[in-house]
C-alpha cells in the first residue's frame, strides 16, 4: 500500500528539470518538516534513488546537507533518522545597521511565543558573504527574516539562504525572483489612499518625493507603483521627483533640499508626499523655517507611520499600520508551512490630521 508520504514524494519528484541536489534537499526537507516525527526512521538513498528518479550523488549530497543542517541524524547500521528538536527555536533578523530600534518589536513577540531573536545588523562595507557568517545557528534551529534591504542584496541573500537550507521570508515588499515567502505592504492601496484624499480635496499638483536610495526595494516599488498612478489618472500636473540620495546617504537632508528645490517651481506643488516618514518631517522642517503655511499654502503626507508624529507642532496625516502587527504576522509566517511561497499583503490605513487641507488656490 503507497503511504501519503510516498505519494507527495513521487509528486514533488514530477517538478524537478534536472537532478539537482539542491531541488531534491528542498523535498526533502519539507517532507521531514511535514510529515515526519522526531526519531522517525527516514528513507534510504536507495528509496530515494527510486522515488525521485534521480542519481545516488544527487542523493547522497543532499541527505548528507541535511544531516550536517541537523535535520537529520545518521546510523551507520540502521540508516537515517529524523531529528526534530523543539527546545530553541531562533528567529533571525537580517537588517542594516538603524537608528529606529526595529528589533525592539521583534524581541517582545519572540519573548511571547517562545522564540530567540538573532540580530543580524550589517554595515554598509559588509557583504552578503559577511552578513552569511553572522549566521550561526542551523537551518533546523533558525529562520531568517529580512528587512529594509536592496533589491540586488535581498535577491543575492536569498538565493544563498536557500542553497544553505535556511527557511527565509522578506518584509516590506514583494520582489520577483525571490527565492522565499513575503509579507509586503500594499503599495497600490498605499498610493490609491493618498491620491484618492488628496484629489479629493482638489489638489492638482502633488510632488512625490523620492528621498530615499533608489536602490532599496520598498523605496523602488513605491516610486514605480506611483509613477503607474499617476498616469492611470492622467494627473499631468503632478510628478514624481527624485533626489538621487546614495545608499546608506542621508535622506532626510536629501528631503529637505528637494523641498526647497519644488516649492522654487512656478507653479509650486499644492502638496508634497516623501517616500518615507522621515522625509515628511524634513519637508515639514523646511516649511516652518521659511514661513510656508501647513497646511494652507502646502500639504503635507507621511509615508510610514513614524513615532510622535501626533505631537509635531502641525501633527502629520500619515500612513498608519502597527508595526507590532506587521511583525508578529512576520514571525508566524516564517515559522509556517507556507514560509517557502507564501506572499501576504498589509495594507496602511490614511489617519488624516491638520497636515493636510484643501488647496488655498489651484
Amino acid at each position: 500500500m503507497v503511504s501519503t508520504q510516498d505519494i507527495k514524494l513521487t509528486l514533488a519528484a514530477t517538478g524537478l528539470k534536472q537532478p539537482l541536489h539542491v531541488k531534491v534537499r528542498q523535498i526533502l526537507r519539507d517532507q521531514i518538516l511535514n510529515d515526519f516525527k522526531h526519531g522517525q526512521r527516514f528513507y534510504t538513498e536507495r528509496e530515494l534513488m527510486q522515488k525521485l528518479a534521480v542519481s545516488q550523488a544527487t542523493v547522497r549530497r543532499a541527505v548528507q546537507d541535511l544531516v550536517g543542517e541537523g535535520y537529520l541524524l545518521t546510523d551507520p547500521r540502521k540508516g537515517f533518522f529524523v531529528q526534530r528538536h523543539q527546545e530553541v527555536r531562533y528567529v533571525g533578523l537580517v537588517t542594516p545597521v538603524r537608528k529606529d530600534h526595529l528589533e525592539t518589536e521583534y524581541i517582545e513577540i519572540c519573548r511571547r511565543h517562545n522564540y530567540v531573536l538573532n540580530v543580524h545588523a550589517f554595515h554598509e562595507s559588509e557583504t552578503a558573504d559577511d552578513i552569511m557568517r553572522l549566521i550561526k545557528c542551523k537551518p533546523s534551529e533558525e529562520r531568517i527574516i529580512m528587512t529594509g534591504l536592496t533589491v540586488e542584496l535581498t535577491l543575492e541573500l536569498g538565493s544563498r539562504m536557500q542553497s544553505a537550507g535556511y527557511q527565509h521570508i522578506v518584509v516590506g515588499a514583494k520582489l520577483a525572483g525571490f527565492t522565499g515567502g513575503s509579507l509586503s505592504l500594499d503599495h497600490e492601496g498605499e498610493v490609491d489612499q493618498i491620491l484618492d484624499y488628496l484629489t479629493g480635496l482638489g489638489h492638482e499638483r502633488i510632488c512625490f518625493i523620492v528621498n530615499e536610495p533608489r536602490n532599496l526595494m520598498i523605496t523602488s516599488l513605491r516610486a514605480e507603483t506611483v509613477k503607474e498612478k499617476l498616469r492611470q489618472r492622467n494627473l499631468s500636473k503632478s510628478q514624481l521627483i527624485y533626489c538621487d540620495t546614495r545608499n546608506w546617504g542621508n535622506s532626510f537632508e536629501a528631503a529637505y533640499k528637494k523641498a526647497h528645490e519644488v516649492m522654487q517651481m512656478k507653479p509650486a506643488p499644492t502638496a508634497i508626499v516623501p517616500l518615507s516618514g522621515i522625509g515628511a518631517w524634513a519637508v515639514l522642517r523646511y516649511a516652518i523655517e521659511h514661513d510656508i503655511k501647513i497646511p494652507q499654502q502646502l500639504s503635507v503626507i507621511c509615508f510610514d507611520p513614524m513615532v510622535n508624529t501626533d505631537i509635531l507642532p502641525i501633527p502629520l496625516t500619515e500612513l498608519m499600520f502597527l508595526k507590532e502587527e506587521m511583525s508578529e504576522r512576520a514571525i508566524k509566517l516564517l515559522w509556517s508551512d507556507e514560509a517557502s511561497s507564501a506572499n501576504e499583503l498589509f495594507t496602511p490605513q490614511l489617519l488624516v490630521r491638520e497636515s493636510t487641507a484643501a488647496p488655498s488656490s489651484k
